[in-house]
C-alpha cells in the first residue's frame, strides 16, 4: 500500500531528510546524505523552504495560492505530488 502525503512527509521529517537538505535562493539542493542534487523552480522553491520550516501542505498550499494567485486546491493538488515525489527521491 502506497504511503500517504501526511505518511510521506512525517516520515521524512522524522529521518531529518527535509532538515539535512541544502538549499539555495536559485532553488538548487542537495543532499548531503546521498550527494545528489536537484532543482526547484520558482513554486517548488516556495514550497520547499515552507517544508523545511515545518509547513503542512493546507499552509503551504494557502501560501501558494496567495504568493502565486492560483486556485488553493490545485495548489493543494501540486504540493501533494511535490511531496510525494520529494519522499521518493529522498528515500
Amino acid at each position: 500500500m502506497e504511503e500517504t502525503v501526511v505518511q510521506t512527509l512525517n516520515r521524512l521529517r522524522q529521518q531529518g531528510r527535509l532538515a539535512q537538505l541544502a538549499v539555495s535562493e536559485t532553488g538548487f539542493s542537495f543532499d548531503p546524505r546521498t550527494g545528489q542534487s536537484f532543482t526547484v523552480n520558482e513554486t517548488g522553491l516556495f514550497a520547499l523552504n515552507l517544508l523545511i520550516n515545518g509547513g503542512d501542505t493546507g499552509s503551504i498550499a494557502r501560501g501558494l495560492a496567495d504568493e502565486f494567485e492560483v486556485e488553493e486546491e490545485m495548489a493543494r493538488s501540486a504540493v501533494e505530488v511535490f511531496i510525494r515525489q520529494l519522499g521518493r527521491y529522498l528515500q
